[in-house]
């Protein structure tokens, strides 16, 4: 039987996740306002690129897939500064959903460098 890997659990439960928590925590009516679209369509579109980064398997050993998942946790922190998020709750979705996408890539990471003990 094929293997699940942490890496693609993770990134495919969080792009799940962000494309469905704007309707589920910010309520039909409150995420449709003006003031919250713009969070709601970047956690939208957050979750389509981890979805796509957990699709991503072109490379023979995945190491640059696990590259591109650090940077992108790492950019999925700092999104809500760099856009200046007016709702508190998707800020704080962004910043816990690339924290864990950060430390199940790094995880992921180790587990293909080789041993080096000797």
């Amino acid at each position: 039987m094929h293997k699940i890997s942490l890496f693609y659990l993770a990134f495919t439960a969080s792009g799940m996740w962000l494309m469905l928590s704007p309707f589920l925590l910010l309520g039909g009516q409150e995420a449709l306002s003006n003031a919250n679209i713009s969070d709601a369509g970047l956690l939208i579109l957050s979750g389509l690129v981890a979805l796509t980064i957990a699709g991503y398997g072109f490379n023979k050993n995945g190491l640059v897939r696990l590259y591109l998942g650090v940077s992108y946790g790492l950019i999925l922190v700092v999104i809500p500064w760099i856009f200046g998020f007016t709702n508190v709750v998707t800020a704080w979705i962004a910043g816990i959903i690339g924290t864990a996408l950060v430390l199940a890539a790094i995880y992921a990471l180790f587990q293909r460098l080789p041993d080096r003990r000797t």
